[in-house]
């Protein structure tokens, strides 16, 4: 039996046609919605084709890069680079801040290929610290235990492929990317192409005259530091110099603070001393004039002499840490 058609409408009729008539005009708006660029579209879009670093602008090269010689054999690779305490991470990151509390100014470096080396690479760095005692700082806190000095400059060492050495205010690092007797020459040269250039050091810095202050028995003479800031720990605590030592009765490091005032010294001894009560350490019941503390096999003794803070930090044994103290004291005995 045939199947009768189904008659439509005229209400259902009109029904259809408004509802295609909106789908219509739907359809015009995306059309016209599209058409209209959305600027946070076209930033998103391009962010990804920006370089990942700072703008070349941030890394004009400072005063002190023209103080970075051309040395015959070294090809510059590329334009010297600068940095100020504000993007200094950008170049180092993850030491900035070894540099930063020691007074930090500004660094210029460039690379260079050394044809004659088998295409060696060579970075030079070259950092204003401010100050004589913060280029020894900077020098001393990153030092490479176990390398030897050098004649280079006052302070100077070598490892088996670059050059650490200071120059006033100046702190230098020349590294290779490969090790040989040869190119420790060639690194030399430009050392010392480097050095004729810096301005002269001058009377010898109070970070060096203040080393000769240790005594020299059992103390390993590349262990002696400066820390710029929060010495220890203790925050404001800073010019601190330290040297490690090994003596027969156990090891130890010394210290020394040279101060203003024997009233600052005396101040900041005071400070050092509530520090360490703080943090657990009593007074040991020692024999002899040394006020003695420690915590468990941990022992500090704290003293002054005149101008000069000094004592033993982190003595392995109550006999090395009176050992130190007695010698250290000895060796200040009288100075300014």
């Amino acid at each position: 039996m045939a199947r009768r058609k189904a008659k439509v409408g005229s209400a259902q009729t009109l029904t259809g046609y408004g509802i295609l008539a909106v789908l219509a005009l739907i359809t015009v708006g995306l059309f016209i919605q599209q058409s209209r660029f959305n600027p946070a579209v076209i930033v998103a879009q391009r962010a990804p084709l920006l370089p990942g670093r700072p703008q070349a602008a941030s890394h004009k090269p400072s005063a002190i890069a023209a103080l970075l010689p051309e040395v015959s054999g070294f090809t510059p690779l590329a334009p010297v680079e600068s940095y100020n305490p504000d993007n200094l991470s950008d170049k180092i990151d993850g030491k900035a801040e070894l540099y930063l509390p020691a007074g930090f100014k500004e660094m210029s470096c460039r690379s260079f290929g050394l044809p004659a080396a088998g295409g060696a690479h060579v970075d030079v760095y070259l950092y204003d610290m401010g100050s004589a005692p913060n280029a020894y700082a900077v020098f001393s806190g990153q030092r490479r235990s176990g390398s030897p000095n050098i004649p280079l400059t006052a302070n100077a060492y070598a490892t088996a492929n670059a050059l650490f050495f200071t120059q006033g205010r100046f702190y230098v690092e020349i590294v290779a990317d490969r090790a040989s007797e040869a190119l420790q020459s060639q690194l030399s040269a430009y050392a010392a192409a480097l050095l004729a250039k810096l301005p002269a050091e001058g009377k010898a810095s109070k970070a060096t005259d203040a080393t000769a202050l240790f005594p020299k028995e059992g103390l390993a003479p590349d262990t002696v530091r400066l820390s710029a800031a929060d010495a220890f720990g203790l925050e404001g605590f800073n010019n601190v110099l330290t040297g490690e030592y090994r003596l027969k009765s156990g090891a130890a490091t010394a210290f020394i603070a040279r101060r203003g005032t024997p009233e600052q010294a005396q101040a900041d001894a005071k400070r050092y001393l509530d520090f360490l009560a703080d943090n657990g350490y009593k007074k040991n019941q020692a024999p002899g004039d040394l006020s003695v503390l420690n915590l468990e096999d941990s022992f500090e003794i704290v003293f002054v002499e005149g101008q000069i803070l000094a004592g033993v930090h982190d003595a392995s044994s109550l006999a090395a840490a009176q050992e130190l103290a007695a010698n250290l004291k000895t060796s200040l005995k009288g100075k300014p």
